[in-house]
């Protein structure tokens, strides 16, 4: 069961060498476009936190994933974790908005198999939460494609897929992500990162 200490963003020292994702980033084919060094270790549970999206993104004006903290021992948020070259956080970091994009870094410990691995994690800053917020349609469908790829329960997967979404109006940027898309339910880690 993992657990959390809802201080303040731990300093990039003290980060743990194993990323747990629960957002865009749990499907590897879309993490590994980003971060090629990526190993992927397991699933794992984060206990005491939910699901949401409601994340401001002030880059595109939509809603993306966050992992709210609940402290409920029968909530928690199904995710993948990874191991990463330390040389790559500062890309994942940037990409993810740290700091004045409006998301903290926060660890834990979780259960990876038989083994217990501490994590680290992007948390949405309270100044950075909009409920009214919807995620663009593709966004939450990568999601989606990442819970169907880790074989979740389908009680989960179903949850994501009837998240409330909007259609993303700039049109370069839905077709690039629509082609990535296209191409997940068919994709394996054997086929490598560059597949469009």
């Amino acid at each position: 069961m993992g657990h959390w200490n809802p201080q303040s963003t731990h300093p990039m020292a003290q980060r743990p060498d194993y990323y747990f994702a629960y957002g865009s980033n749990l499907h590897p084919l879309r993490l590994g476009r980003r971060t090629p060094s990526l190993r992927l270790l397991g699933g794992a549970w984060l206990s005491g936190f939910e699901l949401r999206f409601h994340k401001c993104c002030e880059h595109d004006g939509s809603a993306k994933a966050d992992a709210f903290y609940t402290g409920s021992p029968v909530q928690g948020i199904r995710g993948a974790v990874y191991a990463l070259d330390p040389s790559e956080f500062p890309i994942l970091d940037e990409i993810e908005g740290l700091g004045a994009g409006g998301y903290d870094l926060r660890t834990s410990l979780v259960d990876v198999g038989d083994e217990a691995a501490s994590v680290f994690f992007y948390a949405a800053r309270a100044s950075h939460i909009d409920p009214d917020r919807r995620p663009w349609a593709w966004y939450r469908d990568i999601v989606w494609r990442g819970a169907l790829w880790h074989d979740m329960p389908s009680d989960y997967v179903e949850t994501i897929r009837q998240v409330p979404a909007a259609r993303d109006p700039d049109a370069e940027r839905r077709r690039g992500n629509e082609a990535l898309l296209a191409v997940m339910p068919d994709w394996s880690l054997r086929d490598g990162f560059d597949v469009l």
